[in-house]
C-alpha cells in the first residue's frame, strides 16, 4: 500500500513534467516552423509580387497628373488629347490592378500552402494590399460616373461641341478641326447630340406663329395674304440657304466617319424631318383649303412657283428613308396646289356669268367686274403667271392622260371675255335712260381700247381693239345726239311777229326754255362719268362744237332785238353767254373739285366780259 501510494505520487509528478515537455515541444515545433519558413527560398516569390504593385502605383500617379492637367487646359485640341491620355491611363491602371491582384492572390495561396501562418504580418499586409488594389481597380469605373474626372471632361467636350455647332461660323476651318477632333473622341455618342443641337438651331429660325394657324374653307385668302408671302420667303430660304447649308455641314463634319454607314445622310434626314420643314409643307397644303376665289388662284400660282423654283434643290437634298415623310408631304402639297388652281380657273367663265343679274352702275361707268376681270386676265397672261399656269394645266391634263396645248389656255380666256360681253349687253339693255346707256357702252368700249399695250390686248389682236375704238366713237356720237338733239331744236331760227315787242318776248321765252332744258340735262348728267380723261375731253369738245355754235347763231340772228330793249345792258336776262355755256359744257363729267377749279380759272375772264358789255352799247357776239 505504501509502495503503491509512493508510486502513484511519482507517476503524478512525471505526468506533470510530461505535460510541460509537451507544451515546450509544441512551442519549439512552432518556432522551428517559423524559422524554417523564414529560411525558406520564398523571398523571390514575394519580390515578383511587389513589382506589379509598384507598377500600379506609378500608373496611379500618372492618372493624378493627367487629371490636374485637364483642369488647367484651355485649348480644345490639347484638352481632347489629355482626355484621351487619361482614358488610356485609367485603362492601364485597371489592367495593372488585375495583374497585381492575380500575383498577390497566387503568392498568398502558395505561401499558405508552404507553411505561412494565417496571422503572419506579411500575409496580413498582403491581404490589405488586395483591398487597396481592388479599390484602385474601380478608379476607371468611378471616373465615368457623375462627378468623376472623365464624366466631367466628356461633359465639357459635349458643351464645347454644342457651342461650336450653334456658332454662326460653324463651317470655319478652326471650328471644323475642333469638331472633327471631338467627334473622334465622342464617336457614336456625338451623332444623337449633333442631330439634337442642329435641329434646335434650325427650329429657332422657323419660330413663326403662322405655321400653327388653322385655315378652313370659310377663310378668305386675303386674310392670310401676309402669312402666305412669308411662307414663300421661308420655303425658299429653307431650301436654298438653311438645308443646303445643313447638308454641306453634315457631310463636312462626318466625312471621316465614312459614307458606308450613311451617317451624313441619316443625320441630315433626321434634322430635316424634325426641324420645321414638315410644318412648312403642311401650312402650304392648308392654303389650298381656304375659300375658292380668283385672288386665291393667284396666290396658289405664287405658291406653286415657289415650289417649282426649289424643285432641283429639293430632289437633290431629300433622299433616303428618313426623308420619306418630307417627300410624301411635298407630293400632297403639289397635288393640292394643282387641283386648287385648276378648279378655280375652269370655273371663271361661270363665275362671270353669275354676275349677270346684277344692275349696272348708275353713273354709266365701267362695272367693277369688267375692270377686275380684265386686270385679272392680264395677270394670268403676264410673264410671271402664264408659264406657271401653263405648267399646272399641263400637269393636270397629264394626270388625266390628256395633252396640253397653249390654245387651251388662250381659248379659256376668250370664254371669260365672251361672258363679260354678254353681261355688258344685258346691262346696257336694262338702262331705261337711252343717253346713259350710250355713256355706259362708250365707257366700256373705251376700257377695252385701253388694253392695247397689255398682255390681254396683244392676245386679242388689233382687229378686236380697232372694233372697240369704232364702237366707242359710235356710242359717243349717239350720246351727243341723244342728249342735245331735242334741246337744240328749240334754237331753230323762225320768222318773228311783226310787232317787235312780241318778237322779243318770244326770243326770251325760247332762250329761257333752252336754259332750263340745259340745266335739267346738266343736273341729271352731273353724276355720270367718263372714266378716260382723254375721252372726256373729246366728248366735251364735241358737245361744245355741237351746242355753242348753234346757240351763237341763234343769238346773232336776234341780237338787234335784244339791244333795242336795253341798250346799256343788252341780253341782261340771258342765263348763259356762249362763253359761259362753253365753260359749263367743259365741266361735264368732272368731279366737284375739278369743276370748282375750272370756274376759278374762268372767273377773271367773265368779269372782263361783263365790263365790256357795260361799256359798249354796240354789243357784238364775241363779247357775249
Amino acid at each position: 500500500m505504501e509502495k503503491s501510494e509512493t508510486f502513484s505520487l511519482v507517476l503524478e509528478k512525471i505526468g506533470t513534467k510530461l505535460e510541460e515537455i509537451n507544451t515546450n515541444l509544441l512551442s519549439l515545433e512552432a518556432d522551428v516552423k517559423v524559422e524554417r519558413w523564414r529560411s525558406s527560398p520564398f523571398s523571390d516569390h514575394i519580390r515578383h509580387t511587389i513589382a506589379p504593385i509598384s507598377a500600379v502605383l506609378r500608373v496611379f500617379v500618372t492618372v493624378q497628373e493627367l487629371e490636374r492637367s485637364i483642369l488647367s487646359c484651355k485649348d480644345v485640341l490639347g484638352y481632347v488629347s489629355d482626355v484621351k491620355r487619361l482614358e488610356e491611363a485609367l485603362k492601364l491602371l485597371s489592367s495593372s490592378c488585375v495583374l497585381a491582384l492575380d500575383w498577390l492572390k497566387d503568392t498568398i495561396q502558395f505561401l499558405s500552402e508552404h507553411g505561412m501562418p494565417e496571422d503572419h504580418p506579411c500575409g496580413l499586409r498582403f491581404k490589405t494590399s488586395i483591398k487597396l488594389l481592388e479599390e484602385l481597380q474601380m478608379t476607371e469605373a468611378r471616373a465615368y460616373l457623375r462627378g468623376g474626372s472623365l464624366y466631367i471632361a466628356l461633359e465639357n467636350l459635349e458643351t464645347e461641341f454644342e457651342r461650336i455647332l450653334e456658332d454662326e461660323e460653324v463651317l470655319s476651318e478652326s471650328n471644323m478641326r475642333k469638331l472633327k477632333t471631338i467627334i473622334k473622341r465622342l464617336d457614336a455618342h456625338c451623332v444623337p447630340s449633333y442631330i439634337k443641337i442642329r435641329t434646335r438651331v434650325i427650329q429657332k429660325r422657323f419660330e413663326n406663329g403662322y405655321l400653327h394657324k388653322t385655315i378652313t374653307e370659310d377663310d378668305n385668302v386675303q386674310d392670310t395674304e401676309g402669312d402666305i408671302d412669308q411662307w414663300r420667303l421661308d420655303m425658299e430660304k429653307a431650301l436654298k440657304e438653311i438645308y443646303e447649308f445643313e447638308s454641306k455641314l453634315c457631310y463636312e463634319v462626318f466625312e471621316d466617319v465614312g459614307e458606308e454607314h450613311d451617317v451624313p445622310l441619316r443625320c441630315f434626314g433626321a434634322i430635316a424631318s424634325n426641324s420645321g420643314l414638315l410644318q412648312l409643307l403642311r401650312f402650304g397644303s392648308r392654303i389650298s383649303k381656304c375659300k375658292k376665289s380668283p385672288p386665291k388662284l393667284l396666290k396658289l400660282l405664287d405658291c406653286f412657283s415657289t415650289m417649282d423654283n426649289i424643285r432641283t434643290e429639293f430632289n437633290r437634298l431629300f433622299k433616303g428613308e428618313l426623308c420619306s415623310d418630307i417627300r410624301r408631304e411635298t407630293r400632297e402639297l403639289i397635288s393640292n396646289l394643282v387641283n386648287g388652281v385648276c378648279e378655280i380657273f375652269w370655273e371663271l367663265p361661270c363665275q362671270v356669268e353669275l354676275q349677270r343679274p346684277n344692275n349696272p352702275p348708275l353713273d354709266g361707268g365701267v362695272p367693277k367686274l369688267v375692270s377686275v376681270v380684265t386686270e385679272y386676265c392680264n395677270k394670268l397672261l403676264g410673264d410671271k403667271n402664264k408659264p406657271v399656269l401653263s405648267k399646272i394645266l399641263e400637269i393636270d391634263l397629264g394626270w388625266k392622260k390628256e395633252k396640253y396645248q397653249e390654245e387651251i389656255l388662250i381659248g379659256h380666256i376668250y370664254n371669260i371675255l365672251r361672258e363679260i360681253a354678254l353681261n355688258l349687253d344685258a346691262w346696257s339693255s336694262s338702262n331705261k335712260e337711252t343717253a346713259l346707256s350710250y355713256i355706259f357702252m362708250m365707257n366700256n368700249h373705251s376700257h377695252f381700247c385701253g388694253l392695247r399695250d397689255t398682255h390681254l390686248g396683244k392676245m386679242m389682236g388689233e382687229s378686236w381693239l380697232n372694233a372697240h375704238e369704232q364702237y366707242r366713237d359710235y356710242y359717243a356720237a349717239l350720246y351727243v345726239k341723244e342728249s342735245w338733239g331735242k334741246l337744240l331744236s328749240l334754237l331753230t331760227i323762225k320768222s318773228q311777229p311783226a310787232r317787235r315787242k312780241r318778237a322779243r318776248e318770244s326770243i326770251k321765252r325760247t332762250l329761257q326754255d333752252f336754259a332750263n332744258g340745259f340745266d335739267e340735262i346738266y343736273t341729271k348728267q352731273s353724276d355720270w362719268v367718263v372714266e378716260d380723261e382723254r375721252l372726256r375731253w373729246k366728248i366735251c369738245q364735241a358737245m361744245v362744237r355741237t351746242v355753242v355754235p348753234r346757240y351763237k347763231s341763234y343769238l346773232q340772228s336776234y341780237i338787234m332785238l335784244l339791244v333795242e330793249e336795253d341798250p346799256m345792258r343788252p341780253g341782261n336776262d340771258l342765263s348763259y353767254t356762249p362763253k359761259g355755256l362753253e365753260m359749263k359744257l367743259k365741266t361735264m363729267f368732272q368731279s366737284k373739285e375739278e369743276t370748282e377749279k375750272t370756274y376759278k380759272c374762268s372767273h377773271f375772264v367773265n368779269k372782263v366780259m361783263d365790263l365790256e358789255v357795260t361799256q359798249n352799247s354796240h354789243l357784238t357776239f364775241e363779247a357775249i
